[in-house]
This record gives C-alpha cells, structure tokens and sequence, in this order.
C-alpha cells in the first residue's frame, strides 16, 4: 500500500521503540516529547521528516540526563526556535541602530521557559499548593515581566544555520 512519509516515519518510529532494548529510556523519552512539544502549525518545515527526527532523538540521547542539559539541547533546536519565534529575533539596539525603530526582542521563548518549562506561573509550598502573601492574599508570582524582558535578551540573533540537505526527502514525480 502506497503511505505518505509520515505514516511511514511513525510505523518507524512504532517498530523502534516497541522493540527496543532500552524500554525504560525510550518510555522517558516519550515523556519527554509530551512536555517539550512541538507543533507542526507553527512551524514551516513540516515534511522535513529528518528535523522531527533530530528533535525527538535528543529525548533519547539524554533521557537521563539532568535538566538543565534537555533544556539546553531543546533551546538550541531550530524547531524550538521557529515553533516559539526566538529565531531571527533581534535585540533593541540592533532595530534602532539598524532600523530606528524601538522594537523589543521576541519575549515569546522567555516566558514559555519560565511558565511552561521549568519555575511554572506561582511559587509553591512542598505540598504543591500555591503560596499566599499574607499581606495581599494574593499569590505569588515567580518572575515578572521584567524578568521575561531581560531573558528575552539573551535569545537574540538566533539563526538557523543548518544547511538544507538536497538530498533528503525530496518529491519525486516519476
């Protein structure tokens, strides 16, 4: 039967993993994917089956890794990078001596970091609830928007500098 490449790549994918001596990796991978997840609606290469591929391998590469090493592969990662807009984002200076115009970098990435992939939106106690200040009865919050502000800067200038392999998945009309 004739299978687009996707079906094939998670028939693939299937047969690895299900078969694959390393279970309890492989399991951890795929938990790993469900938190760092990337979407095909934000991102512009998505018949590029060898990118998808790079990015779930670093789940199984480092699946025992520490934190922060994840974190790190998942940032540098161009999909990461086109899914949450930090690619070709530019810094303040930069628009105004370049452009002249006041354009602040991407926050996109900073805040989905923060809110989604590590500190999360409120302090919590041990038990898991979020934390009270006494004084406000509010919850606390764990950064600001001037925390977002300054890690956006740091996620300037990223540019996808992987050259696009003609000799991968190509469309053949025979």
């Amino acid at each position: 039967q004739d299978h687009d490449r996707w079906y094939s790549n998670h028939m693939v994918w299937n047969t690895a993993t299900l078969n694959a001596p390393d279970q309890l990796r492989q399991r951890v991978a795929w938990a790993l994917s469900s938190i760092f997840v990337v979407s095909g609606n934000s991102i512009s290469r998505t018949e590029q089956v060898e990118s998808w591929a790079t990015y779930y391998d670093i789940f199984v590469a480092h699946a025992f890794n520490d934190f922060k090493t994840i974190l790190k592969s998942v940032a540098f990662n161009p999909l990461m990078a086109e899914m949450l807009t930090f690619k070709g984002s530019k810094s303040l200076a930069y628009q105004v001596e370049r452009n002249g115009v006041l354009l602040y970098p991407d926050e996109n990435f900073a805040r989905e970091i923060m809110q989604l992939f590590s500190i999360g939106l409120f302090m919590l106690n041990e038990d898991g609830t979020k934390v009270v200040d006494e004084s406000t009865g509010e919850h606390i919050p764990t950064y600001t928007n001037s925390d977002v502000v300054n890690f956006s800067r740091g996620w300037t200038n990223f540019v996808d500098r992987q050259d696009q392999r003609d000799n991968i998945e190509a469309e053949w009309d025979l």
